[in-house]
């Protein structure tokens, strides 16, 4: 945005050269750029024309140079690896001497594995070991100990694997052990091994093994699961076997560890915590883990959101909960007296963590998940207006899965829900002194309101689930605590209506809810009729033949209604739940009418194509959608602009794919500004699927959208088919044969334009054969140059797949 303002070179950049078909990758130094297409184009043309300015040499020459030096020290590098590499080879020819024939098979084999790209995993010499032990004598050993104990050669981690399964002392087999685990592999020899010689670990390795062991134990961050598709598999069974052995030193750890201000230390004791799976562990130190998540502000100020050590600190908090939910909860009512925000934020994380749902299953509900839905429940109250915090995210999206809680709650969730409609009244309240408000003021009051009343809503909506739970007498309570409310408050009621049909369960509940439902409709308050039209949209299908003639009728009314707010919410809630087909008579008229009020100049708006859209599925036969009535709808659409234009294509292009001078109104689309700022893709969908009929209406249209591309850019080039593929297929092949070699002339004759140039082409010849074969006239010379320009793309296709995909310093030198 400040780059489009300013007119400065401030985000990804790079160049490209009309004798280079490639051009650079772009990158946020534009030198990087410049040096990445410099090397592979520039170095050796012979095209090159120096000019003043830049002078790209000045920082090329320095980068030359640099990975010349580089080149040179890897040279060097390479060169002594060789000679201690030949080295070893000297010496197993000299142990080879003092060897039987078995043991020399271990020595070839480590020639063979004496190699920089051997893999670690490569099997042979363990299999080795497996399949001939008596081939690992004492010489044996002794020559393949120190190349795994204290070098490292490319055969040492298959030397260790091998050894391990070998006759070994303890000693030696511990410290291969150590060495394996240290190195990632977690072989269950190695794992055996540790444990059985757990007490006689050193300071250094006990701490190496217990870091691996608690790093099989725990999932890994979210930001280092990048580029991995299978999901870890954790296994607890090392950790809490070591916990066992030498639970009074991991203790200490945990202990020296969770009070230092190393970030790598505290995090390591926070997954010790988790991996080890240990009440006692969790316990002592649940005050500690609540602290540093909730008051982080002061002390973790360098950790971000997506910071490692919040993640397992949030993962430890979750596990306080289930295990000691009294404990945990004290204690973090304790840290919220602080009244600090972050703090505030961690806890409705760990209360809604301890929330778990799965769809359709029957969710754990406990005393954790009790305390943790009431704590909830006034946290979002306390603070409606953050429609982010996890408080609110939790109840603005209601699960049956916990129906059992929303029984429980009922009276606190009405009481909530009350609260907020004080809130909701404050915000409305004139100021005492007049302050003159800007657009922005505006415009957070008017969010603040919407937050408030969406959080209603999704309360009154959980009571309803718990009402519903109870059978009759829950939805009784429901009902009557919306007859009891004052009719000034009108927020509540509405909010309590709109979901009077989340009442619904068969034919009983319809009964107790319907009189209620009734003078909903009829109300003076037009928020109320409103929200009555609304509570329409979540009716069960199976319930809607139920319905009697009357609702039907009472319904039908508020489409005439004077009020927008009711006639709108009226359609759109027909557009989500229909009436049944034998009553859609009742409200054809009416929709009519306001497609013609909609109309008017003054009053065009996209609520007319929600309209349109509601009439053509509910009222019209196939015939009538085919024929006058279809035409006239889409000359309506027509007459649409901006977003109003964009709605129509997007919503009705499934629906009016059959009907008359739809065509039409993708082509204005697909020219207006506002489209084009979105997707034309729609637009393209409707004109490639219309008939033959339709396009050879719209031919003049269709030149007129070719022609408007002008000059031709080779991102329009599909855009550009698209009209010409509906010319050829209304029949008018000469149009498009014109079209299209007007599109090649226009193509530059630039060595970066040979691919566009080539299939432009290659669709012009195709035309001109099917435009001969038409007229019945010989073809054979355009069929052959036709296959010579599909072998030219193909070539031209090989060429550019050569070209490397990696971004300017992706990797150091090329």
């Amino acid at each position: 945005m400040i780059e489009a303002e300013t007119g400065l070179p401030i985000g990804h950049m790079g160049v490209q050269c009309k004798f280079v078909k490639q051009s650079s990758m772009l990158s946020w130094l534009l030198e990087d750029s410049v040096y990445s297409f410099y090397k592979q184009n520039c170095k050796h043309c012979n095209q090159r024309i120096p000019v003043g300015f830049p002078n790209i040499l000045e920082f090329v020459g320095p980068r030359e140079k640099s990975a010349e030096e580089r080149n040179l020290a890897r040279k060097e590098e390479e060169r002594q690896r060789k000679q201690k590499q030949l080295n070893r080879q000297q010496e197993r020819a000299v142990l080879r001497l003092s060897l039987t024939l078995e043991e020399t098979f271990v020595l070839d084999l480590l020639d063979e594995l004496d190699q920089e790209d051997i893999e670690n995993n490569d099997p042979r010499l363990e299999q080795l070991a497996n399949l001939a032990p008596e081939t690992f004598t004492s010489k044996i050993i002794e020559h393949l100990l120190p190349a795994v104990l204290h070098e490292k050669l490319p055969y040492s981690m298959p030397a260790a694997k091998a050894l391990i399964r070998t006759e070994l002392s303890q000693a030696e087999k511990l410290a291969i052990s150590v060495y394996l685990i240290n190195n990632y592999e977690y072989c269950p020899p190695a794992i055996e091994a540790t444990l059985l010689e757990a007490e006689n670990l050193s300071e250094d390795d006990f701490l190496e093994v217990l870091y691996h062991f608690v790093r099989m134990a725990v999932e890994s961050p979210p930001g280092m699961m990048i580029g991995t598709f299978e999901r870890k598999v954790l296994n607890k069974g090392p950790i809490q076997s070591l916990l066992k052995k030498r639970q009074a030193d991991i203790c200490d750890v945990v202990d020296e560890y969770i009070k230092d201000t190393h970030r790598g230390k505290f995090q390591f004791a926070i997954e010790i915590i988790i991996a080890s799976d240990d009440d006692e562990l969790l316990l002592r130190h649940i005050r500690s883990i609540f602290a540093k998540l909730m008051r982080r502000r002061t002390l973790l100020p360098e950790e971000r959101r997506d910071s490692s050590i919040l993640f397992f600190l949030r993962k430890a908090a979750t596990k306080c909960l289930d295990r000691f939910p009294d404990e945990s909860d004290k204690v973090i009512q304790s840290y919220l007296a602080d009244k600090d925000d972050i703090g505030r934020h961690e806890a409705n994380r760990a209360y809604r963590s301890v929330l778990r749902n799965n769809y359709r299953k029957k969710s754990k509900i406990g005393k954790t998940q009790k305390i943790a839905f009431r704590r909830l429940l006034w946290a979002a109250v306390d603070n409606p207006e953050d429609s982010m915090d996890d408080a609110g995210q939790f109840f603005r999206h209601s699960w049956d899965e916990f129906a059992e809680l929303a029984v429980d709650n009922f009276d606190d969730l009405i009481g909530a829900a009350a609260t907020l409609s004080e809130k909701f009244e404050t915000l409305n309240k004139e100021k005492i002194i007049e302050i003159n408000e800007s657009f922005l003021d505006h415009l957070d009051k008017s969010n603040k309101r919407n937050a408030i009343d969406d959080l209603q809503g999704a309360l009154i909506e959980w009571a309803a689930i718990g009402a519903k739970s109870r059978g009759s007498e829950g939805i009784d309570d429901f009902l009557q605590l919306y007859r009891s409310l004052p009719e000034e408050q009108t927020q509540m009621r509405g909010n309590m209506i709109a979901h009077v049909s989340k009442l619904l369960t068969g034919i009983d509940s319809l009964t107790l809810v319907l009189s209620d439902w009734y003078r909903a409709l009829m109300d003076e308050s037009t928020l109320i009729r409103a929200r009555a039209v609304e509570a329409w949209e979540n009716v069960p299908y199976d319930l809607v033949k139920n319905f009697p003639d009357l609702f039907f009728e009472a319904y039908s009314v508020l489409l005439l209604d004077q009020y927008v707010m009711v006639h709108q919410y009226t359609v759109r809630a027909l557009s989500r739940r229909s009436f049944p087909e034998e009553k859609r008579g009742l409200v054809r008229s009416r929709l009519w009418n306001l497609i013609c009020y909609y109309t008017q100049q003054d009053k065009k708006d996209n609520f007319i194509v929600e309209c349109i859209d509601v009439f053509a599925s509910l009222c019209l036969s196939d015939e009538e959608r085919k024929g006058k009535i279809g035409l006239l709808l889409s000359n309506i659409l027509l007459i649409l602009e901006g977003s109003a234009l964009y709605d129509a294509i997007n919503r009705l292009r499934f629906r009016f794919d059959d009907i008359p001078g739809f065509v039409k109104v993708a082509l204005k689309a697909i020219q207006d500004k506002y489209t084009r700022s979105i997707s034309i893709d729609d637009c393209i969908s409707v004109i490639l699927k219309a008939p033959h009929d339709e396009l050879l209406n719209c031919k003049d249209d269709l030149q007129k959208a070719f022609n408007a591309l002008k000059p031709f850019k080779p991102q329009q080039f599909i855009e550009a088919l698209v009209y010409v593929a509906a010319l050829s297929k209304c029949g008018d092949n000469v149009t498009a044969n014109v079209c299209l070699k007007e599109l090649l002339e226009k193509i530059p004759n630039d060595e970066r334009n040979t691919q566009w140039k080539l299939k432009a082409a290659l669709v012009t010849e195709a035309a001109s054969i099917e435009h001969a074969i038409s007229v019945c006239e010989p073809c054979n010379d355009l069929i052959e140059k036709w296959n010579g320009l599909t072998a030219e793309l193909e070539k031209e296709y090989e060429e550019r797949a050569k070209f490397r995909d990696f971004p300017p310093s992706f990797f150091s030198e090329s």
